[in-house]
């Protein structure tokens, strides 16, 4: 087989996963299965793998080479910034009579709304994870260990807060926004760099990943029963299950190495990426539209903008929007 047009530096099957999650986003966000219940909670159940799986997907890659640090987080800072400028025209409403606090916590930490959470998150969570790193003389292990406890916190004084507030006997409490870098990145970005510094360790059998993956999503419908239905908890967005499922759902797509052209890989990639940044967009013209209809409108007007700012950018005055991806 020749090569020249292959590339052995790629996983595309990793790719084409990150489009399929990229498309569940879209799903998360505009509910397709909102007339039934039971089709909502099960979608519910299968795309809280998605955004862990895009940590993990892009740890790994750093880590495996351990590219600039620097490089990397002015690349992430500055598609952030640029989104929330995008995206800036539609918040002015709610942002008039915010506090100048709530407005800083608001694009520093929360991470701003539509999905662009996700580019902060990682900036927060790759910096603790990098500082750890180097501080505990490079033991990838102990940073996974600690980023292990550190998402344990987050669902007790988020979706396990019921249960564990009610142990406490504490009648009221309240549910903190854990949709960040430090307690929702941290942890699948010390994944990847766990998976990554192990890359030369024995590889661990396809039969023993699946077996892995359906007793931790086993464990995480469990926890949605019992925190969802009988604690009616307030947040569904941390879940310890999810940690484990994420683990052997990455390892298997990573060893199911798919060998695509190098130019189709990068544009899957790319498509993926710009899915999920300008989907926000449509949804907030769409979003009185029937939920199934949404999804399908949104989704299609995310991918023809998504294809037209990739072909765009590859002409000369307009190789600019790249910065945007």
């Amino acid at each position: 087989m020749q090569t020249n047009n292959i590339t052995s530096k790629m996983n595309a099957t990793i790719d084409i996963v990150k489009l399929i999650m990229a498309i569940l986003v879209v799903g998360i966000h505009t509910e397709p299965f909102g007339f039934n219940i039971w089709l909502d909670r099960g979608f519910g159940i299968i795309t809280r793998l998605c955004v862990p799986f895009f940590f993990i997907a892009s740890s790994y890659f750093f880590w495996r080479k351990e590219k600039s640090l620097t490089i990397y987080l002015m690349r992430l800072t500055s598609i952030y910034v640029i989104w929330s400028l995008i995206y800036l025209p539609f918040d002015f409403s709610g942002l008039k009579n915010t506090s100048f606090f709530n407005i800083v916590s608001r694009y520093l930490w929360y991470g701003n709304e539509h999905a662009l959470w996700y580019l902060c998150g990682s900036i927060i969570g790759m910096l603790l994870t990098y500082a750890l790193y180097i501080a505990l003389s490079r033991k990838h292990k102990l940073v996974f260990f600690i980023s292990i406890l550190f998402l344990f916190v987050g669902c007790l004084l988020s979706t396990y807060a019921p249960l564990f507030y009610k142990i406490l006997s504490v009648k009221e409490y309240t549910v903190f926004n854990f949709r960040n870098g430090l307690f929702y990145a941290f942890p699948y970005i010390a994944m990847g760099l766990i998976i990554a510094k192990n890359e030369s360790a024995k590889k661990i059998s396809n039969i023993r990943l699946i077996a892995g993956l359906i007793i931790s999503m086993s464990f995480l419908m469990v926890e949605s029963v019992l925190f969802v239905i009988f604690f009616n908890t307030a947040s569904t967005i941390l879940w310890m299950s999810v940690l484990p499922a994420s683990y052997f759902l990455f390892m298997l797509i990573k060893n199911s190495n798919i060998q695509l052209r190098k130019d189709i890989t990068i544009f899957i990639r790319k498509l993926s990426t710009l899915i999920y940044l300008c989907h926000g967009l449509f949804i907030l013209l769409f979003n009185q539209m029937q939920t199934i209809q949404c999804f399908f409108v949104v989704l299609l007007c995310s991918i023809v903008l998504s294809v037209i700012i990739i072909t765009l950018s590859k002409i000369k005055y307009f190789r600019w929007l790249q910065y945007i991806y």
